[in-house]
């Protein structure tokens, strides 16, 4: 197949996929997450003595630490596996199109979508805390900041759970696993062990981008150049994993 052809075939699916995404009622889960995380900050927003670098420490907590990973997994492990369950893979395993470029437009919908929606609730987190303590240079900076940091995410994250996907059959206990346990935990301890840990790395770019809060003075972060490169190291690694997975298993 040319190069064009699989372009083509790629796009295709992308756009099919993007759209589905964004109108399913997973996008429904998006709105509540942006409601809960835009009602505990701009609770926070409204205590007296709020400052910025308070509400750059609640942005950490609510989207790096915890909701990014939440809903990257939430929209990853299903995309496929329910394509699988549904028998609607079957479109796909049997088209001309090979197996391998299929899946890669499976993963940019998905990232686009993770994206999106961790975009949206970072911006519904930001406004509802910084509306009330200050929405000038220095918030806005830390608006932009995270905003990449959460896109970053969303495409490592998501390349991960996308190749979990196909790998096992119960993606979801790995993705909670994942999530909760590894992300969560073991991201958080002291010393070399975090390493193992996407979040280690977001940080330690963040550490590099962002200065007010804890993440700022994030004492075990590793060089954030080097942090940029193995979090593309991932990425690409996850969709290469994913691919040949995807290609060389039975589906339909």
């Amino acid at each position: 197949m040319d190069l064009k052809n699989a372009l083509t075939g790629i796009s295709a699916i992308t756009r099919h996929f993007l759209k589905k995404l964004v109108l399913s009622r997973k996008a429904l889960i998006s709105i509540l997450v942006a409601a809960f995380v835009a009602a505990v900050m701009g609770y926070a927003g409204s205590q007296d003595g709020a400052t910025v670098t308070d509400g750059t420490d609640l942005l950490d907590v609510l989207i790096l630490f915890f909701f990014m990973p939440v809903m990257a997994m939430i929209y990853g492990t299903s995309l496929i596996r329910d394509e699988i369950d549904d028998r609607s893979i079957t479109h796909v395993a049997t088209a001309p199109l090979d197996r391998a470029f299929s899946y890669v437009g499976y993963y940019i919908p998905l990232a686009l979508a993770v994206s999106i929606s961790m975009v949206a609730v970072n911006a519904a987190g930001f406004l509802a805390y910084f509306a009330q303590v200050d929405l000038g240079g220095e918030a806005l900076e830390v608006w932009g900041e995270f905003t990449a940091l959460v896109v970053v995410g969303s495409f490592v994250y998501s390349a991960l759970f996308l190749a979990v996907s196909v790998l096992i059959r119960k993606p979801v206990y790995f993705g909670l696993f994942s999530a909760f346990i590894w992300e969560g935990f073991i991201g958080s301890l002291p010393g070399a062990i975090q390493k193992v840990s996407v979040k280690h790395y977001l940080r330690s770019v963040g550490s590099d981008w962002v200065d007010y809060g804890s993440m700022s003075a994030f004492a075990e972060a590793t060089d954030p150049g080097a942090s940029v490169l193995v979090l593309l190291a991932l990425a690409v690694s996850f969709v290469m994993l994913g691919a040949y997975l995807f290609r060389e298993t039975e589906l339909a």
